[in-house]
Parts: structure tokens; C-alpha cells; sequence
């Protein structure tokens, strides 16, 4: 069984213009994908394209992409969804039938749906330089914040939070309590 070679591009009807036109660059996994598109990828599934009474005339106007490997799709959906609230049905219970037929079948409409890697966008470079071992929460309360150009205040809203001291370790839970006769136990409480 061969994986399916999805295209590589910006949008969905990127996608579908590289597979109109028979473009080369395609991947099945998620790394040749990064490999060929430079940078980081996700895998997208998205509907576009006009919206058909039929699939008769959706398969007619994309014939030329829809094939076995389910790159290309014709999803169907409920053109409008039933209210929320309605009546509640009755069982009938009749000729090994449980619940009635339907008054009239829903309308269904039929779109494309292509699915592709998406490129993502470089990650954002910081311009300024944040003060070195500074944090926006300690830099908060300092007056050294008020010196501050706007490129750092950009800076520091780049860099990860870091921890301010260690996290103590937990010594007992919610229902523990420690007797005040021996310290050196624990006793559950619940």
C-alpha cells in the first residue's frame, strides 16, 4: 500500500492549483514535508470551492484532481441543520420498524475538500535585547522599568517565563495532617 503524496503550500487553493497543474512537490510524512517545504509544516484539511446540489456535478467540474488517493474529496453535509429544539418523536414500533420515516430527506450539498502541508510562518525574531536575567514580572515591580525602550518591552514578551526559585516539594496532601506529639509522621485525614 502506497501513502498518499500530499502538496506542499500556503492555502487550500494553493493546493489545489499544485495539483491542477501536476506539481512535484508533494510528501506523504510529515518530515520529507519539512524537508522540502524549509521549515516547519501541519497537516491541513480544508473545504473550499463552490457548493453543489448534486455529486454528479461536483465530480463533473473536479474530475481532473479527484482520484484514489484522497488527496482531493467530495464531502456532503446538511445544507441546513434541523432547529435544535423540536418536537420529540414517538416510537412507532410497527413491522420491525422503531422509529418513523423521515417527513422529506434532509438537502444535501457537496463541496471539495483538499487536504495539503501547510507552510507555517517563521517564528518571530525579537528586535531588542531583554535585560540579561531579567523577567517582565520582577521588572514589573523594580523602577529600572520605566528605562526600558520598546524593543526590550518587546524583548521580554518573547522570552519564556523562567521560575524565580526552585518549586518546594509537596510534604503532605489536602486531608494529611502531621501530630503536633510526633512530627515525623503523616496521618491521612478524609
Amino acid at each position: 500500500m502506497t501513502l498518499p503524496l500530499y502538496p506542499i503550500a500556503s492555502d487550500g487553493h494553493a493546493a489545489l492549483e499544485a495539483l491542477r497543474s501536476g506539481e512535484t512537490h508533494r510528501a506523504a510524512r510529515e518530515r520529507e514535508a519539512e524537508g522540502l517545504a524549509g521549515g516547519p509544516v501541519v497537516f491541513v484539511t480544508q473545504s473550499l470551492g463552490p457548493l453543489f446540489d448534486s455529486e454528479a456535478e461536483a465530480k463533473k467540474v473536479y474530475a481532473s484532481v479527484l482520484d484514489d488517493s484522497k488527496v482531493c474529496v467530495l464531502t456532503c453535509r446538511i445544507a441546513v441543520p434541523p432547529p435544535r429544539k423540536h418536537a420529540p418523536m414517538q416510537p412507532v414500533f410497527a413491522d420491525g420498524v422503531r422509529w418513523p420515516k423521515a417527513d422529506k430527506a434532509p438537502h444535501a450539498i457537496w463541496q471539495l475538500s483538499v487536504s495539503y502541508w501547510k507552510r507555517l510562518p517563521p517564528p518571530r525574531q525579537a528586535h531588542g535585547d531583554a535585560a540579561p536575567g531579567q523577567q517582565a514580572r520582577t521588572l514589573r515591580r523594580s523602577r529600572k522599568a520605566y528605562e526600558l525602550t520598546p524593543e526590550q518591552i518587546l524583548a521580554l514578551t518573547e522570552t519564556p517565563l523562567q521560575p524565580a526559585r526552585p518549586q518546594k516539594a509537596l510534604d503532605f496532601g489536602l486531608f494529611d495532617f502531621i501530630p503536633p506529639d510526633n512530627p515525623g509522621i503523616v496521618i491521612a485525614d478524609e
